[in-house]
Parts: structure tokens; sequence; C-alpha cells
């Protein structure tokens, strides 16, 4: 006897396999829709969290600003007053003048209504700036009192690297007075 060989049927065997392929390309469209809805459900988790944020750091800077404005409300009187006793005491002659000569060296003389209070060689930027705080304490104001001050200086005569340590030493005194309000007069024509 002869043997033929085991023959396959491939029709049925297909079948399976198309079968198998169409449920796993199934379940994974089902696994993507998934994994997409949890996506969009966890952006807007996100979108809401950060619009709270948004929301919770705007009504602070609101009350922030509310007290501000009340603050300003409040002590602007007292501003208004001192400014004006500022401006009073400028319209009599009440005001600091420094004042940059040159002899054989430069000298900053600090004066108010009344004539000379002190002089100043020209030293660094803090030593000039502590000059001009001793003489405003010896005056008796206080750092929240308004102060003008005016730095004049002859610009044909005053070395650039004077008037800078000069106006560097005013902005110095600047940050310790509050108020401290400081023009600078260049005399030369």
């Amino acid at each position: 006897m002869r043997n033929k060989g085991i023959a396959i049927e491939l029709t049925a065997l297909l079948d399976v396999i198309l079968i198998m392929l169409f449920w796993v390309m199934m379940s994974m469209e089902h696994e993507k829709e998934v994994v997409h809805t949890e996506a969009e459900e966890t952006i807007a988790a996100k979108e809401a969290e950060f619009e709270q944020q948004v929301s919770d750091i705007t009504a602070e800077l609101d009350a922030v600003k509310a007290e501000y404005n009340r603050f300003l409300d409040e002590n602007a009187e007292d501003a208004a007053v001192a400014n004006q006793k500022a401006l009073d005491e400028f319209a009599q002659g009440r005001m600091i003048t420094l004042n940059l000569t040159y002899d054989a060296v430069g000298k900053l003389f600090i004066l108010d209504e009344n004539g000379e209070l002190a002089h100043t060689l020209l030293g660094t930027e803090e030593e000039i700036a502590g000059s001009i705080s001793d003489v405003i304490e010896e005056s008796g104001l206080d750092k929240d009192d308004v102060i003008l001050c005016a730095f004049v200086y002859d610009g044909s005569r005053a070395l650039y690297r004077d008037v800078k340590k000069i106006t560097a030493a005013a902005d110095i005194v600047g940050k310790d007075y509050n108020n401290f309000y400081c023009t600078y007069i260049n005399i030369s024509r």
C-alpha cells in the first residue's frame, strides 16, 4: 500500500487564524479607546486643578491689592502732610545742598539754609554717604521724614568720577532714608 500523505484542509485553519486576528485587533482597539478615555479624563482633571489654582492666586492677588489700597488710603494723609511740610520748608530755603568744589583737591561741602554743616574730601562712596547721613542725623531728621537735597557742581571743572561717586553716595543715602530726594544741578554754561 502506498502512503498518500496527510491531507490538511487549509480553509478551516485559515478561518480560525482570521477569526483570532480580528479578535486581537478588536481587543487592541478597545484598549486604545480605554487609554484614550483615561487620558482625556486625566487632562480634564489637571485643567480643572490648574484653573482652580489660577482662581485661588487671582483671589489672593485681589486681596493683596485691596489691602495695599486700604493701606494707601489710611496713610495717604500722613504722606501728603509730610510732603507738604517738606515743600513748605523748601520754600523757606530748608534743603540740604551738596556743593562740589576744587582747591588743590576735590571737596564736598554739605550745607543747609544756615550755612556749612560739614565738609569732606572725596573718598569712597560709602565715606561720602556716611558724611551725608551724619549731617541728616545731626539735623534731627528721621528715616521717614521727607528730605530734599540738591547736588551742585560745575560741570566744566568737576571730574566725571567725582560726580559719579557723589551721585552713588546720594543713592546709598536714599536707600537708608525712605523719602530722600536728591536733584543734580550742573552750573556750567
